[in-house]
């Protein structure tokens, strides 16, 4: 997760921005647009070019988990690689289903007062998680 709201609305505002392809978006645009977003949600003014970048650096790697496929064309405008890719909507990886399935058998033999409850949820996630990597 990013290290605070204000990274988190630039990073959303980012992800919109790159998501319309109806406009190409440089540097400088998406800037303003980071600009625009953290004063109408938080009053704060100002967000620097230098912030921006370290920002798509950050949403390109794994470090929060996007490795964003934010690519630079005619060496000034910003896009993702992928059309239908966005932050907001990142699908879990069969990586993560399998661990997360592991988790929950290692839960579901565990003792708990309220047994019957964890196991009803537990089940209900194991059928959405097997039904995702059938998918994958």
């Amino acid at each position: 997760m990013p290290t605070n709201k204000n990274a988190l609305i630039r990073y959303k505002t980012i992800d919109r921005c790159l998501r319309n392809r109806h406009r190409r978006w440089t540097l400088d645009d998406l800037v303003d647009a980071c600009c625009d977003a953290l004063y109408n949600m938080e009053g704060i003014s100002g967000v620097s070019a230098r912030t921006v970048q370290m920002d798509i650096h950050v949403m390109r790697s794994d470090k929060l988990g996007y490795n964003a496929p934010i690519v630079v064309y005619d060496k000034i405008y910003y896009t993702y690689a992928d059309p239908d890719y966005s932050i907001t909507e990142m699908p879990l990886s069969a990586d993560d289903c399998e661990l997360i399935q592991e988790a929950i058998t290692l839960l579901a033999n565990k003792e708990y007062d309220d047994m019957a409850k964890i196991r009803e949820v537990l089940e209900k996630v194991l059928k959405r998680l097997t039904a995702i990597l059938n998918f994958a």
